[in-house]
């Protein structure tokens, strides 16, 4: 007994095919969506204030930069000054402690590098915190207010100190430091408005 064989596509005529499942019907029965959900919630559009207070954040990170290089360019440049007067420190308090001058140089240019790694360190945590803040998250923009709140205390000397005569670099580093306070200022008064505070709110509810 042989099968008729269809000569489109070389399968038998009374051989009946399975057939297929409506995947369409059987998700919408089941209450299933068509595309599935996405892996990560996309975040919420931040509102001006917040926006606002990210990008003075941003000027208080660089101001604190400059701030640092300038400290770092001075004490260097002074170095032998400050090694001097180190070991003239040091054998005021015990003359039985043997420091000498190159001794008391090589401290302080570890100390520069230390102060070059801690400053990277906290700058790469304070941009970790900025970016935390613009997603709403209270813990950030509460960190953000302390440290914003010592930076501004910090300047108003400052301020009062414009006009002292202390040669072009510390001019320099007084108005970078009372900018900072500004800015500080700014962000804090943005970050603490009404929808700045329904934002943070929302975020957290979420």
């Amino acid at each position: 007994m042989s099968n008729t064989w269809d000569s489109s596509d070389g399968q038998p005529e009374n051989e009946q095919q399975p057939p297929q499942p409506n995947w369409a019907r059987w998700e919408a029965e089941h209450g299933f969506p068509v595309e599935p959900p996405p892996l990560e919630p996309k975040h919420r559009p931040a509102p001006v204030d917040v926006e606002t207070a990210r990008h003075l954040w941003w000027g208080v990170a660089g101001l604190g930069m400059l701030n640092l290089v300038v400290t770092l360019f001075v004490v260097y440049g002074q170095k032998s000054d400050f090694a001097q007067q180190l070991v003239d420190d040091v054998r005021a308090q015990d003359s039985s402690v043997p420091l000498s001058l190159d001794a008391a140089e090589s401290y302080l240019t570890a100390a520069l590098v230390v102060m070059i790694l801690i400053g990277a360190a906290f700058g790469a945590l304070f941009v970790f915190w900025v970016k935390k803040m613009r997603f709403g998250r209270m813990w950030a923009r509460t960190l953000l207010t302390m440290i914003g709140t010592v930076t501004v205390v910090l300047a108003i000397p400052q301020l009062f100190g414009l006009g002292v005569d202390g040669g072009a670099l510390q001019v320099v580093m007084t108005v970078a430091g009372i900018l900072q306070g500004v800015l500080a200022a700014g962000a804090i008064y943005l970050m603490h408005r009404k929808e700045s505070n329904a934002y943070f709110l929302a975020s957290r509810k979420r």
